[in-house]
């Protein structure tokens, strides 16, 4: 809790109890459930970036104008990493306050907007073996963060592996983000789960991977991305109730993409799934762009 608090006591410059209820009230652990839902196994921690952090009225617009002035990212993904961008497009669509330039291979430099380079030098189609998972691939992430000195945030997506990849897999991906965050301390590395879009054994296996990230982040004080729960969760206007989708597996109930979701606008969903992610993106950045000089 305590960077994200210190943050948002920082960037409001009111009393930290106030933030607290703040915090407590609208972003990481809201409508917790088990397993899996607001959070890594129930209960939300405060790097954590889910369902309850993705409604825009919640930022205030001086928070937007420093994301938009402070922040470059790299962000490296496939298919299903498309949802992010899709969304943080569909939402300057809406509302030109979140102005957004996104380069492919290479970085904007567009004063007033969210500068993001997508993919790496030479390709925006970006599976594991390109960004963490082999030398070549960390040497393709190095080789973009050592040639665009002003990034300082890094993400990168997965796509359907969590759906069949070991623990010892996803502990490597783990140490590999560990590695570059030891080389570029100047930089933010957001870690990310996988989408929720599987069911059966191959389902249950994303959940139990999936968790594996959370604790990491959790006892390690990281920033995660939980693209799972923002693919489970849907909030019903009609009834202002958030919903969760889950399947039963072996005496488990498993989170899963919400029905509401479910369809092939962009990255294998609906744009309203793209527009979740796009505001928790927003979130994630002005939370990361409060802990700047802490």
């Amino acid at each position: 809790m305590s960077v994200i608090f210190l943050a948002f006591t920082r960037i409001l410059g009111i009393p930290a109890a106030l933030v607290l209820i703040i915090l407590t009230a609208t972003c990481s652990g809201s409508n917790p459930a088990d397993p899996g839902g607001g959070g890594s196994g129930g209960s939300g921690f405060a790097g954590q970036i889910d369902h309850s952090c993705s409604d825009l009225n919640d930022i205030p617009d001086s928070w937007i104008d420093s994301v938009q002035m402070n922040i470059r990212m790299h962000y490296a993904h496939t298919s299903h990493g498309g949802q992010l961008t899709t969304g943080l497009n569909l939402i300057e669509s809406d509302d030109s306050t979140y102005d957004v330039e996104i380069g492919s291979s290479w970085l904007p430099d567009v004063s007033g907007a969210l500068c993001i380079f997508d993919g790496q030098e030479g390709d925006t189609y970006i599976s594991p073996d390109l960004f963490w998972e082999t030398s070549d691939g960390m040497d393709m992430t190095r080789d973009v963060l050592t040639n665009n000195p002003t990034i300082n945030v890094c993400m990168w997506c997965w796509c359907g592996q969590m759906d069949y990849y070991s623990e010892d897999q996803v502990q490597a991906y783990i140490d590999s983000m560990s590695v570059l965050e030891n080389e570029y301390s100047g930089v933010t590395f957001v870690y990310m789960t996988g989408n929720a879009q599987n069911t059966g054994s191959e389902g249950y296996n994303r959940y139990l991977r999936n968790q594996q990230v959370r604790t990491f982040c959790e006892n390690n004080s990281k920033i995660l991305f939980d693209f799972a729960d923002l693919d489970a969760w849907w909030y019903n206007a009609s009834s202002s109730v958030w919903e969760q989708n889950t399947y039963s597996w072996s005496g488990s109930e498993i989170p899963l993409e919400h029905e509401q979701f479910n369809g092939d606008e962009a990255g294998h969903t609906t744009f309203e799934s793209c527009r979740q992610k796009g505001s928790a993106v927003w979130w994630m950045l002005a939370m990361i762009d409060g802990t700047e000089g802490i």
